[in-house]
């Protein structure tokens, strides 16, 4: 039994769920579940893409301190383009539940991503104690990451629907590079404790910037009076 595999699967998963749920647990009626859960699982599709590309990049690119900036910025773009194209779709583009399901969609694609990560890390021989600090380092760095991209995702389904995409692309490729720096101690091979610095971005940018904000903004006052009224 590959006991790594299971442990990093609850790591990215655990977060990737808790978020969801938390963000919308309460929300049920007010727009499609299961459009929201269909996005979500696309989400997975994408993120074994996204995933598999940055592993393989990430081996050829740590040798090379000078070009892993340059990697970072480059990834955040390919990962907010990707995002951009799935979601803006002449069918998406007119439902105001469209942030909603970007969220979704990003979380999905952040739940791959940590899991492939963190499996990567565990298989190296680790003494139990290293090994349980890499498994709570990565259980943090999956809650940034989850955040981080739930955030852009949500950002560019506001824009699409809103017609300003250029500004909320711009503002998800800014937030995303500046995460991504944080993935330059796992691509340079620097100790777990340093894995954990995304939480530090993802988490604040999606609760002040999305949930507080352009979430909240998104939903027609009429289906909120309507929703509200049927939940009394």
């Amino acid at each position: 039994m590959d006991w790594n595999f299971y442990i990093s699967a609850i790591v990215g998963f655990l977060p990737s769920f808790g978020i969801l749920y938390a963000s919308w647990g309460k929300l049920e009626g007010l727009f499609s579940e299961k459009k929201l859960f269909f996005n979500y699982f696309v989400g997975w599709i994408i993120g074994i893409i996204i995933a598999v590309f940055f592993l393989i990049s990430m081996i050829s690119v740590s040798a090379y301190l000078d070009l892993s900036i340059f990697f970072v910025v480059i990834f955040a773009i390919f990962t907010e383009m990707a995002k951009f194209i799935y979601l803006n779709t002449p069918k998406k583009r007119k439902d105001y539940s469209l942030p909603y399901y970007g969220f979704a969609f990003g979380l999905g694609i952040a739940a791959i991503w940590s899991v492939s990560m963190s499996y990567y890390y565990l298989r190296i021989p680790l003494s139990n104690v290293d090994y349980a600090g890499a498994v709570v380092s990565f259980l943090l760095f999956s809650v940034g990451m989850s955040a981080m991209h739930a955030s852009t995702g949500a950002l560019l389904g506001y824009g699409i629907y809103k017609k300003f995409w250029e500004k909320y692309l711009l503002q998800s490729f800014g937030y995303m590079i500046l995460f991504n720096f944080t993935l330059l101690p796992f691509i340079w091979g620097s100790h777990y404790l340093y894995f954990f610095l995304g939480i530090l971005i993802g988490v604040p940018v999606m609760y002040y910037k999305v949930y507080k904000g352009v979430l909240i903004l998104t939903i027609p006052k009429k289906v909120m009076r309507k929703w509200k009224k049927e939940q009394e």
